[in-house]
């Protein structure tokens, strides 16, 4: 493999994402604290704001989300939506910061579409691999990364989750995590559903991410949603109804009451702050 390496990816998750005309796709505002975000637009059009900045995608673009970046994305309804993701973590690229697929002053978003096909062909391998179960030892999906950030890092450069309930408990938990940073919004976000998706029992879910990261799932979850809402309180105009339903709330004033509890001032104090 390349020696654009210093440290080799490792690979979390890929999946396939499809949309018709007319049905909207959306991720409010958020953020992974350890996850990198690799996505390929491969039809259609999509609005990205990315740490405060807005960019048009469209097909045959690359977007890539750092960890600890602010994000937020949706798709144009006039046309077919379609994008390719990749999930990973603790890259190191020769000349760049740890975890960081492109340096300081460089733009996230940029267009591949010379090498439309290879890409969107190795994306696809991608997805498929990650599909079908293999265990650590055996799945090619790490080499399939490789291959495929090799190919868009020279194209930048040069040119114009698998089901499986054979997790390790520190693997589910891990991926509990990554869930709830993508979920947090969900006004029914529930623990049964967070456990669900990581195959363990809600208690056991509970009693392990508790051990790892200190708090319950739950705590997590109120955890993202009022970091997003701080965001949204310092960088927009919303009004505090508005904040609230964007974060999971469908009380104005249950989000109030919990804002205030943990961070010691209203949202509207914390504003003027």
């Amino acid at each position: 493999m390349s020696q654009l390496f210093s440290r080799r990816p490792i690979f979390e998750g890929a999946i396939s994402f499809h949309r018709k005309a007319g049905e909207p796709c959306h991720f409010p505002l958020h953020r992974h604290e350890t996850i990198m975000e690799l996505l390929f637009i491969a039809e259609g059009e999509a609005d990205y704001w990315i740490d405060g900045k807005h960019y048009l995608a469209q097909a045959g673009d690359i977007v890539l989300f750092h960890p600890n970046v602010w994000h937020e994305e949706r798709s144009r309804l006039e046309r077919n939506f379609s994008f390719y993701y990749a999930g990973f973590h603790s890259l190191q690229i020769d000349d760049l910061p740890p975890n960081c697929l492109y340096a300081s002053g460089e733009e996230p978003v940029f267009s591949v579409r010379a090498n439309y096909v290879r890409i969107k062909r190795l994306f696809q391998e991608l997805c498929d691999e990650a599909g079908t179960g293999w265990s650590t030892s055996l799945t090619t999906s790490g080499l399939l990364l490789e291959m495929l950030i090799v190919e868009i890092h020279r194209g930048k450069c040069y040119s114009p989750p698998v089901k499986t309930s054979r997790l390790t408990t520190h693997t589910a938990v891990t991926k509990a995590k990554h869930f709830i940073e993508e979920c947090y919004y969900h006004k029914q976000l529930t623990i049964q559903q967070i456990a669900d998706h990581v195959y363990l029992s809600p208690s056991h879910l509970s009693h392990t991410f508790r051990e790892v990261f200190g708090q319950s799932p739950i705590q997590f979850v109120i955890q993202q949603r009022l970091h997003a809402a701080c965001h949204y309180l310092t960088t927009t105009d919303l009004s505090i109804e508005q904040i609230a339903e964007l974060v999971g709330y469908e009380s104005v004033t249950a989000f109030q009451n919990v804002f205030k509890k943990l961070n010691g001032v209203s949202p509207g104090k914390y504003r003027r702050f």
